[in-house]
């Protein structure tokens, strides 16, 4: 969940000497400082992870920047997962690295040694909004444990961490043990789920990795034991919620037993529905752990 006084982030960093990171110009609520893209991979071959919201001129004109004046090739594209900020803005971009369009109208030709019949292909694991949000845009599928060979000591993996949402990837650069955590792992902030116990399996196959550094899909770069922080985090709300609905032993609604649990968190405005739907999810797993009931009406309380 978003956090007041996060640090601030320069548009363009050169994280390590294979990870660049470039700013989507969409700062939020939800997306923190904005979404992070990175262009990876050992000069002058890059791939692109995640591409923004859709038509953000601000961004098409700072990626294109980054990219010609450091005379970067770009093999492909990889979207971590369907969410319109990652995903939304895939079309332009691709379309401004290509050449066909660039902000200004102005043919423009990068050489990508990774492009069939000069088209920059695009991955992603599949979902059933992809269409929705990328109408016409052709995805190639992603599959676990699928690798990418960038450059010359830049090898990435990808790595299936259902949870935020059913198609979310990580990225596993191996040369560096580091990890593009898309929003499973956010910097500076925990994150939301659509599927709980998804999401808490995911992060324990992230911990096995034993990653030294997370570069994730909004916020700060973190080191690898920000895993560990997440899991420990997770629980702690987890008990939290337990702890709630044992203290009063009375039944809570899920908006009820939201604001009992955050009351002293100073929550965003914006975000108290994805704070009730975190809850919600919470009290579903602690449902099938036997913790947790509910009444034919909705209502919750601890068995």
């Amino acid at each position: 969940m978003y956090r007041k006084g996060l640090a601030a982030l320069p548009n363009v960093e050169v994280l390590s000497p294979l990870v660049t990171r470039v700013l989507a110009q969409n700062p939020g609520p939800k997306t923190l400082q904005g979404t992070n893209t990175y262009l990876v991979g050992k000069h002058p071959d890059v791939v692109l992870i995640d591409t923004g919201e859709k038509d953000c001129k601000k961004y098409t004109e700072l990626l294109h920047n980054v990219v010609t004046s450091s005379n970067l090739s770009v093999k492909s594209i990889i979207i971590t997962h369907w969410h319109p900020d990652h995903l939304g803005g895939c079309p332009t971009v691709r379309n401004l690295l290509e050449g066909e369009i660039n902000s200004e109208n102005v043919s423009l030709r990068l050489n990508s040694t990774d492009k069939t019949d000069g088209e920059i292909p695009v991955y992603k694991f599949p979902h059933e909004y992809d269409e929705k949000i990328v109408p016409d845009q052709k995805l190639h599928p992603l599959q676990d444990n699928q690798i990418f060979k960038v450059s010359t000591d830049c090898t990435l993996k990808v790595v299936h961490t259902p949870g935020h949402t059913e198609d979310s990837i990580s990225l596993h650069l191996l040369e560096e043990n580091s990890l593009f955590s898309g929003d499973t792992i956010l910097g500076g902030s925990s994150g939301d789920f659509t599927n709980y116990i998804q999401y808490r399996k995911s992060l324990s196959r992230l911990q096995d990795l034993g990653i030294n550094t997370v570069y994730p899909g909004h916020g700060q770069v973190e080191e690898g034991a920000v895993v560990n922080k997440y899991i420990s985090h997770r629980s702690s709300r987890e008990n939290q919620v337990l702890a709630a609905l044992r203290a009063d032993k009375v039944q809570f609604s899920v908006a009820g037993l939201t604001e009992k649990v955050y009351e002293n968190e100073n929550l965003h405005p914006k975000l108290v529905q994805s704070a009730r739907i975190i809850v919600g999810l919470i009290l579903e797993k602690l449902e099938v752990d036997g913790t947790a009931g509910r009444t034919g009406e909705g209502l919750w309380y601890a068995t």
